[in-house]
């Protein structure tokens, strides 16, 4: 049976692995920018395995052609090489809007970008995933099925609240100087206007 703990890992894009990198208030320019062109298209991380737990992790992002939709896919496996799967959260945004650009002392580029929540769900991919859901019960949901997308927009899952359907969603998205990668920002670790503080280390590629 999945371990219990496994369930209540953060969300990745939105979920995501590892500490936050402090931001720089540094805004010394660089020539590359993020662009909607750029964006769209599907980004995708690499397996992250959590030997401590003996699982794995691994997200993709899926921008629309012309980067105004956003859909982040966060599949949690029960092996170390993103093999057989456990469960999977999705995140899927509308109506995104890129603002405005600065750069970290490491000279790599930040956009600021809003959207709106169009919904959050969480699909058990086995029955022991969803057993042991519906034993705590996660999110306040007894009625966990495999294979069942059940949606978990504004709802508090272990230590984590996810905001709601039509919330207003703030990020950020960083652009390497190579423009070989983008890592998106720690949305648990917000500033005071509204956008994360601390980016994901995770790195994702076209």
């Amino acid at each position: 049976m999945m371990k219990r703990y496994l369930i209540i890992l953060p969300l990745i894009i939105f979920l995501s692995i590892g500490c936050g990198d402090n931001l720089s208030t540094s805004t010394k320019d660089e020539s590359a920018s993020v662009t909607a062109n750029f964006l769209a298209g599907t980004w995708t991380a690499e397996c992250v395995d959590n030997t401590t737990a003996s699982t794995s992790t691994k997200t993709v992002l899926v921008f629309s052609a012309a980067a105004d939709n956003l859909s982040s896919t966060s599949t949690n496996y029960s092996d170390l090489n993103c093999v057989t799967q456990n469960y999977v959260i999705t995140k899927t945004l509308s109506t995104l809007s890129l603002g405005t650009k600065s750069t970290t002392a490491q000279y790599q580029i930040m956009t600021k970008f809003t959207a709106v929540v169009s919904s959050i769900t969480l699909e058990p991919k086995t029955s022991n995933a969803a057993t042991s859901l519906n034993s705590t019960p996660y999110c306040g949901i007894t009625g966990w099925s495999s294979g069942a997308q059940t949606s978990i927009a504004g709802l508090t899952c272990g230590s984590i609240s996810y905001k709601a359907q039509n919330a207003v969603y703030s990020d950020l998205i960083q652009l390497n100087s190579e423009k070989t990668f983008i890592r998106l920002g720690n949305t648990t670790n917000l500033g005071s206007n509204g956008y994360p503080k601390t980016l994901y280390t995770e790195e994702y590629y076209k």
